[in-house]
């Protein structure tokens, strides 16, 4: 009996989508803010000083990769839906290799972000109080020095790019193809 392929995608991985699209999109919003050290924060009058601010960035960082290694695991047993008959192959391409970058970024931005906190430490030690969901204090990375910093902003960037990106393209298919491809990972 061969299966019908399915439509859409399934409600786990709709879920696990939004819910990191909305945290990456934060990010990507508020991220660098959330990392103020102590001093520019009461510099600029800011409420909350200390590191909960860091605290926070750090914890949605850890919830992006874990959202994103879950969401592997689970495709590898749910396949993605079947893309619209028709689509050019450099669409094919393009979709392929943003989705490839993002799964990069969404893991590679945590683990830079974790190895520019060292060097974080070394300048700022107040920062050693920065903990994962208020809880867990952020394991010890090495002081590899600024350039894991820079990637790490480098990453942000390019992670901004690529939202941009696929919302726009989320947007072409739907108004323009109308190819129904944006439906596959809305609700009903």
């Amino acid at each position: 009996m061969n299966a019908i392929p399915k439509a859409r995608y399934d409600t786990v991985s709709m879920l696990i989508h939004w819910v990191t699209a909305a945290l990456l999109i934060f990010m990507i919003f508020f991220g660098e803010d959330l990392m103020a050290t102590e001093e520019e924060v009461q510099e600029a009058g800011e409420a909350l000083a200390g590191t909960f601010l860091p605290s926070l960035h750090v914890s949605i960082g850890v919830t992006i990769l874990v959202l994103t290694l879950l969401r592997i695991l689970w495709r590898i047993s749910h396949p993605a839906p079947p893309l619209p008959p028709g689509m050019k192959p450099y669409a094919i391409l393009a979709s392929r290799a943003v989705h490839g970058l993002f799964y990069l970024l969404m893991i590679g931005l945590p683990l830079t972000g974790w190895l520019a906190f060292g060097e974080l430490l070394r300048e700022e030690p107040a920062m050693a109080a920065v903990r994962v969901f208020g809880a867990i204090p952020l394991p010890a990375s090495p002081a590899w020095g600024e350039w894991t910093a820079e990637v790490h902003e480098i990453g942000s960037n390019a992670a901004m790019v690529l939202v941009g990106l696929h919302i726009l393209a989320a947007l072409k298919h739907q108004f323009i193809d109308k190819d129904g491809l944006l439906g596959r990972m809305l609700p009903h």
